[in-house]
């Protein structure tokens, strides 16, 4: 028995994967319901933009996987090149980019430094950087096609895990709140935010923590932005229905802070759109969102297992603000690892063991 803890995209890629490989003794654990985390709660974009090397060696294998998954789910995730857009405001910025420029085109994904003004509707002036390789794509589709793969395959059980069941350096199962025990050869904790709380459990480091982020989206106008912008407060882009989607770059305290949205958070993202976008005064918001960036110490994702862990739990979360468009391939990985033991260079990388060996990535592309 396999043991999934988390039916998000994570966990349900895992298990689509699983289900491909003819695995049929599969159980997965949900506390509230599909997609409660941050698969439901995010932006819906993609990028191979990052700071770090290895992430964005992950992303030149991992985007092209999300983009073949749309045309092999079942419901299509309407995946579309939109380019990033990044406004930069200082010397110091411009700096950064251009090396990231340098790296970028060492992996044939650079962009261009452009005027903010060759795109008309802005109203900012300067030097902004113009990634067109990255886009968007529909978080649900992907989510609900995974789903619908493993539903009548898969026994799904709702309920809160309250421990994981060690012995003799063993996984033996999982607890839940309930009261029910459920026997298992392996454990997958796909847990996102939540991850953290069952390892200290187990006294495990749990390395991840989470941040709430706010987003919010506009009543529908004419489509006219399609990059995703980023500014140093405020993101943004459009959706093909009209809406503009976006959030703020706020620091928050990290911890489990209620799922809402404020006043204060809204009025900021209105204010910034109003200062960079031409002809948006008045727009009103139609509704809005919050969720948890799962964060780790170096803003990378964690897989795979640590070596003083017992034997047979794995882990896949942590994702720093880029799980979703990461979830095919991750999910792909980890069936591999788990089915067939094979073991893909990047367990080696983004291994939890990298924290107490003081091999962190350097991840500063957040967004």
């Amino acid at each position: 028995m396999i043991i999934i803890v988390g039916a998000g995209a994570h966990g349900l890629s895992l298990a689509y994967h699983l289900k491909k490989k003819g695995i049929k003794d599969v159980l997965i654990i949900e506390m509230k319901r599909v997609g409660y985390g941050s698969s439901s709660r995010n932006a819906s974009r993609y990028r191979y933009h990052f700071y770090s090397e290895e992430n964005i060696d992950y992303a030149l294998k991992a985007i092209p996987y999300l983009i073949s998954q749309s045309k092999e789910l079942f419901l299509n995730s309407v995946t579309y090149k939109t380019g990033y857009l990044w406004i930069l405001r200082s010397e110091e910025q411009i700096s950064i980019f251009k090396k990231l420029d340098s790296l970028w085109k060492s992996k044939n994904i650079g962009g261009r430094f452009i005027n903010c003004k060759e795109f008309d509707y802005l109203s900012v002036e300067g030097v902004c950087y113009y990634a067109p390789q990255d886009g968007a794509f529909h978080h649900d589709y992907i989510l609900y096609s995974y789903y619908i793969s493993v539903k009548d395959s898969y026994k799904i059980v709702f309920d809160k895990v309250s421990e994981i069941v060690i012995g003799s350096g063993k996984v033996k199962g999982i607890k839940t709140e309930s009261g029910k025990f459920f026997e298992s050869e392996k454990v997958v904790l796909t847990t996102g935010a939540w991850s953290g709380e069952l390892l200290q459990k187990i006294n495990i480091q749990p390395y991840i923590e989470p941040e709430r982020k706010e987003i919010f989206i506009t009543e529908p106008i004419k489509y006219f932005i399609k990059p995703l912008i980023i500014d140093k407060d405020i993101y943004f882009s459009q959706t093909l229905k009209g809406e503009i989607i976006g959030g703020t770059e706020t620091k928050t305290e990290r911890g489990f802070l209620p799922f809402t949205i404020s006043i204060k958070e809204m009025s900021k993202f209105l204010q910034g759109l109003k200062q960079l976008v031409k002809n948006v005064s008045g727009l009103g918001i139609l509704r809005g969102w919050s969720g948890y960036y799962e964060m780790t110490p170096d803003n990378s994702h964690i897989m795979g297992y640590g070596e003083e862990w017992p034997e047979d739990l794995y882990i896949d979360a942590g994702y720093s603000g880029h799980g979703m468009m990461f979830a095919p391939y991750s999910g792909k990985l980890m069936a591999d690892l788990i089915a067939d033991n094979k073991k893909d260079p990047a367990f080696s990388i983004f291994t939890p063991d990298r924290f107490a060996k003081n091999k962190l990535l350097k991840e500063n592309l957040v967004i």
